[in-house]
């Protein structure tokens, strides 16, 4: 009994911390350097490219889409793309935690 109430409580415990659904992506982040138009430009002759540059590329509709993050939203969509993955660890843990319960729960019966 107390190892049924102790697997409650931690798994408890992981629900009140995980992240609030409001702050979630689920995208991958990707740095990208690129040559401009400009053919004079020093990009052009094999000399540093201008970047980085910031995108989230995410599948949506079994299609990837990929979109630019302006320097202003850069931390906000760190935080998102980190918060899915701290949620999606805390859902795994979640599920094996409910299959323990299970298991012990229907020993009791």
């Amino acid at each position: 009994m107390n190892k049924l109430r102790a697997l409650k409580e931690k798994r408890q415990q992981i629900i009140n911390k995980s992240p609030s659904l409001k702050k979630i992506l689920r995208s991958t982040i990707s740095k990208y350097y690129l040559t401009c138009g400009y053919k004079k430009c020093w990009c052009h002759q094999g000399k540093k490219k201008h970047g980085p540059y910031i995108y989230l590329s995410a599948k949506e509709k079994g299609k990837l889409k990929m979109s630019f993050v302006p320097k202003e939203l850069i931390k906000e969509v760190k935080r998102g793309v980190k918060n899915y993955n701290k949620l999606w660890d805390d859902l795994c843990e979640i599920a094996r935690l409910n299959r323990e319960i299970l298991w012990l729960e229907k020993k009791k019966r």
